[in-house]
């Protein structure tokens, strides 16, 4: 008998979840669907009701439980944008014999909010822009099997690096901590990761690693800028302009992008320890050779 599949949808509101996760069923024998919003619906009557989350959720995990250890498919069509949600779910099959999947799903942001609309029920705009600046790409090592990036259509918008990096140019960062330009600030960064010798996909990442500034900046009362999600942004952007030209070395450039601001959090031996487990020797000092690029002035 062959082991059941688990597909863990990953994709904003408005990127076609739920029609993918229709023809995945359509194609694979004995496979069903649980759907987060469906289970709000029986559970509050309201598609949109999130008062009722942590039940949801814990509905959800159970269901998708059930149904691999019954020897079906299971396609979990919830967003799915963190690492902390997809953990959840992995953590929840644990010693279930099943291949798991990321199948992530990068529609263009502006093109997912054109399509929220004609939703028959569209989320508020605001929570699409919070869902953007959570966005977390999914990586082997948290507990996957095989990875997909669902490339459907052609980006009519899709910028080059170069295209990318002059939108950088002149671009004025207002913050103590950074007093060049933001494309000077990447350009420098870039100059010293380059020197350590990781692969060229990865030096291309430094290059463009702050992009998601240009659509977050903030100005606090004292003027100063500040650009909350710009990790989380800058790789989805890069997701969404480099998933067809790039397919093998997307995730990987996202990786770094997503995840550069995390050093600057890691205190503690103890936490040096999780995420250096979590990510994997090889990435997290990775991450801890780029932070110190990216911390020089």
């Amino acid at each position: 008998m062959n082991k059941p599949t688990l597909w863990i949808m990953c994709g904003l509101s408005g990127s076609g979840k739920s029609t993918i996760a229709q023809k995945l069923a359509q194609e694979h024998e004995n496979t069903v669907i649980v759907s987060s919003d469906q289970i709000r619906e029986e559970l509050t009557g309201d598609y949109e009701n999130q008062d009722r989350n942590d039940e949801v959720f814990k509905v959800f995990h159970k269901r998708i439980r059930e149904n691999l250890e019954n020897n079906k498919n299971v396609i979990a069509d919830a967003t799915n944008i963190t690492m902390k949600s997809r953990r959840a779910i992995l953590e929840n099959v644990k010693g279930i014999d099943c291949h798991k999947v990321a199948y992530l799903i990068p529609k263009p942001f502006r093109q997912c909010k054109i399509d929220n609309l004609d939703r028959q029920h569209p989320v508020p705009e605001e929570v699409l822009d919070k869902q953007i600046r959570k966005f977390q790409i999914p990586f082997m090592k948290e507990g996957f099997n095989e990875g997909i990036i669902h490339y459907y259509m052609k980006n009519k918008h899709r910028l080059d690096s170069l295209k990318m990096f002059d939108n950088m140019e002149g671009f004025n960062q207002q913050n103590p901590h950074h007093t060049s330009t933001l494309a000077d600030h990447c350009k420098n960064t870039h100059e010293l990761f380059s020197r350590y010798g990781y692969p060229s996909k990865y030096n291309l990442a430094a290059l463009l690693h702050d992009y998601g500034k240009l659509y977050c900046k903030e100005l606090d009362n004292d003027g100063v800028a500040h650009f909350y999600g710009h990790d989380s942004i800058g790789s989805y952007m890069i997701l969404e302009n480099f998933a067809e030209i790039f397919y093998k070395d997307v995730a990987d450039m996202c990786f770094l992008i997503n995840y550069h601001m995390m050093p600057f959090d890691w205190t503690t031996e103890k936490s040096k320890e999780r995420w250096k487990k979590r990510f994997g020797e090889y990435k997290y000092q990775m991450l801890l050779d780029f932070h110190e690029c990216d911390k020089a002035r």
